[in-house]
């Protein structure tokens, strides 16, 4: 991929935040007006609906962002180069990630963000979440430490500025989550783009991502839901 502009860096990394945010709400809308056709139901939708909603259609939006970034740039650059796919060391990265994953999972516990019984319980909604944390794990880091490290690498940014403005667009991706919730994102953004700079591949960033989401989720997003961060 060629030098870009820091103007168009700007835009494109602009576009990775709001354009999957807006793909991921037009689906989970449409997932609610379903329910509402199926249902009949007046008023309001109960928030399980709406939660249930934005877990199923998290993924889907957000394979879909990274299939249209893969599209349009797919002339100027090859996928392994989009979202950094290539690595010396498969098992290495993957090895690097699951400690840095298990060190937030205690984070999380320890700061009471999701309780450790919440984290390891098996029922029916954590399965149901299952195949949300593990597009999120890919997704958000093809996107994040992937394609959007590229487009601030090619306006010239160094590695400091790209760990501190793809950790900051990560967190404004969670907006939802509001400030404390965006906050804990920014955090956890930092230590995943530190280490993809470090092993020079976004593997170890997904493993971390897929380890920690599998142990906080739905839980994490009930409470981001409900208003729990505050």
């Amino acid at each position: 991929m060629e030098a870009i502009s820091k103007k168009k860096a700007v835009a494109w990394t602009s576009a990775t935040v709001f354009g999957s945010l807006g793909i991921i709400v037009f689906f989970s809308n449409a997932y609610v007006a379903y329910w509402y056709v199926r249902t009949a139901h007046q008023g309001p939708p109960p928030m399980q609906v709406v939660v249930k909603g934005t877990m199923a259609m998290t993924g889907p939006g957000l394979w879909l962002t990274v299939a249209i970034w893969w599209l349009i740039h797919r002339r100027k650059a090859p996928f392994a180069e989009l979202f950094a796919t290539k690595t010396d060391s498969v098992l290495k990265d993957l090895l690097v990630g699951a400690a840095l994953g298990a060190v937030w999972v205690a984070l999380y516990g320890a700061f009471n963000v999701v309780s450790f019984a919440e984290m390891f319980v098996l029922d029916r909604a954590k399965l149901i979440s299952l195949p949300t944390s593990v597009s999120a794990g890919f997704c958000e880091e093809f996107l994040f430490r992937g394609f959007v490290f590229l487009v601030i690498a090619r306006a010239g940014g160094s590695g400091k500025h790209r760990i501190v403005y793809s950790s900051l667009a990560f967190g404004l991706a969670h907006v939802f989550w509001g400030p404390r919730g965006m906050l804990w994102t920014v955090v956890l953004g930092f230590t995943l783009a530190a280490v993809r700079l470090w092993r020079g591949s976004v593997w170890p960033a997904v493993a971390a991502h897929m380890v920690l989401d599998l142990c906080i989720e739905p839980a994490l997003l009930d409470k981001a839901m409900s208003g729990g961060f505050g």
